[in-house]
């Protein structure tokens, strides 16, 4: 075989990798451009005699790469957050309390999310509704690279909409405290958020400690 020969189905291997992916990320822009680029070979390969065959190819190659794509679109984690300025939705109403969890699953030593956990059930069991903000690092810090919105909702035992991973690059306290003052909540955190003091001012905050394998916190 010839050069040629051997580069040719690579080629439109990655050609058509590349298709998919588009499709999966962009997909109106992707079928817009086809189209386009549809409408000029049809100029001069118009729907009739030999042209149905290679117009049949290119429409299930088409098809196809739709297919793959969708199925991407299926298989990759949801990372969408909630829109902090919309008031959450309460269970039964109850008050809600903001966590810093990115901190709190620091208090006794190491990252652990048990001591999320643990701090999440106490919240609730004074029936309070925590609402729990973590940076995009807390992932790596717990060794658990596939964590995602979902995979820290079922771990802590609340709901999708009651957690908010942090978009990489930035950090929860910013989010956080603007989601705490705009629906007056207080915010369980031992950090004293110096940097961002206009933020934090007029918020309660509520300190804690984990003794003896259970939290306690201060200013509840």
């Amino acid at each position: 075989m010839t050069p040629i020969e051997i580069l040719t189905p690579v080629i439109l291997l990655l050609a058509f990798v590349g298709y998919v992916f588009c499709l999966s990320r962009i997909l109106w822009v992707t079928l817009g451009l086809t189209a386009a680029i549809g409408a000029y070979f049809l100029r001069g390969y118009p729907f009739e005699g030999a042209n149905l065959f290679y117009w049949g190819v290119a429409g299930g190659v088409i098809f196809t790469a739709w297919l793959a794509a969708m199925a991407l679109r299926r298989a990759e984690p949801v990372t969408k957050t909630q829109p902090l300025a919309k008031k959450p939705k309460r269970k039964n109403d109850l008050p809600g309390v903001v966590i810093d969890g990115t901190n709190v699953m620091f208090w006794d030593g190491e990252a652990d999310l048990r001591t999320l956990r643990a701090v999440v059930d106490k919240l609730r069991a004074k029936n309070l509704s925590p609402f729990v903000f973590l940076d995009a690092s807390s992932r790596h810090h717990l060794g658990d690279k596939s964590l995602n919105q979902n995979g820290f909702a079922k771990a802590l035992g609340v709901t999708r909409d009651q957690i908010m991973v942090c978009p990489a690059q930035t950090e929860a306290d910013a989010f956080l405290l603007k989601f705490a003052k705009e629906n007056s909540m207080p915010v369980v955190s031992n950090d004293r958020f110096g940097d961002r003091a206009a933020q934090a001012k007029g918020l309660k905050l509520i300190k804690g400690v984990i003794a003896g394998g259970k939290p306690v916190l201060q200013g509840l």
